[in-house]
């Protein structure tokens, strides 16, 4: 840790502010000093020298600053950790703490296990050496074993502490400052209040089953109905090339756009007339009309609509 230093006082930096306003006359005279001095050591002009410190710069007043400061920052460190492993998984257990495992991983030398003496201070040398690293290295497995037993019995006992201290909070009684500051309901309000069973309810399910039901047999009705027609309407539709050619040369005719006739004509209004006016449609509503019924009128065709709807009823079927 470094060791304290004394922070410039206010009177100092007060001095430093006042160094820093310069007068103009002197400003010109050290500007002309500088330029005379850099231009002894360089022939190229520099864009910098010839700028100012603009005033939203840091370094347009000069603080001064301890002799050292009082920040260390580490340097940053390269790469990444490896990952360490586990040296006991789950599906070994505890496999390397049982008695032969430490023997079987770091066995001795043939010449001693047959119980032939060293042939050299050396070889005995690292015999000694290597039965070091053997007890060292089952101690360590002991240890991390003891550790990582330590560890879990940790964890467990702190999941086992949050999960009876969230079952007291849970089934705990209600506090006394809530019971106290609960408002009043009167049992009469609480009876009034009450949402019953409706009584009514599985009479209500049979009503809303059988309108349900016959929904569904007038959407398929509908849908058989849309079959005959589509049946009868499948006689005319054109089924090979040679009756598409045959039509297309009897509505397309060479004076089609040309001659007057039914459907034939240049704009909407040629085949299908004006349209009803409101005048039209109100004498209509009330019965005081006297023009003749148009085929072509939108009140002819909803009234030809209305008829074959009712004979589409009596007959049973699609017309």
């Amino acid at each position: 840790m470094a060791s304290p230093l004394a922070r410039p006082s206010l009177c100092g930096l007060q001095t430093a502010f006042a160094a820093c306003r310069i007068s103009p006359s002197s400003t010109t005279t050290t500007k002309k000093t500088c330029t005379s001095t850099w231009r002894a050591f360089s022939t190229t002009s520099s864009v910098s020298q010839s700028l100012a410190v603009p005033p939203e710069s840091p370094r347009f007043i000069t603080v001064p600053e301890p002799p050292q400061a009082a920040e260390h920052r580490l340097p940053p460190i390269k790469g990444h950790l490896p990952v360490p492993r586990d040296m006991f998984p789950k599906r070994e257990g505890n496999r390397k703490v049982r008695p032969g495992w430490v023997e079987s991983a770091t066995p001795i030398s043939k010449a001693e296990a047959a119980g032939e003496p060293p042939k050299s201070e050396e070889e005995a040398r690292h015999r000694v050496f290597a039965a070091a690293r053997r007890a060292a290295f089952a101690s360590g497995i002991r240890g991390l074993y003891v550790r990582k037993t330590q560890r879990q019995q940790r964890v467990q006992a702190r999941a086992e502490r949050r999960r009876k201290a969230n079952l007291a909070a849970a089934t705990a009684p209600e506090r006394l400052d809530d019971v106290l500051t609960r408002p009043t309901v009167r049992a009469a309000t609480a009876l009034q209040t009450t949402v019953l069973p409706d009584p009514d309810r599985f009479a209500k399910a049979e009503a809303a089953r059988a309108e349900h039901q016959q929904q569904t047999e007038l959407k398929a009705e509908a849908r058989r109905d849309a079959l005959a027609q589509l049946y009868v309407a499948a006689q005319q539709f054109i089924i090979d090339e040679a009756e598409l050619e045959a039509r297309v040369e009897a509505i397309f005719t060479p004076d089609y756009h040309r001659v007057g006739g039914i459907n034939r004509g240049q704009s909407i209004w040629d085949q299908d007339a004006a349209p009803v006016s409101v005048a039209d449609l109100q004498a209509e509503m009330l019965g005081t009309s006297s023009k003749a019924i148009d085929a072509n009128k939108p009140v002819a065709m909803k009234t030809t609509k209305r008829q074959k709807a009712v004979a589409e009823e009596l007959t049973g079927g699609k017309l």
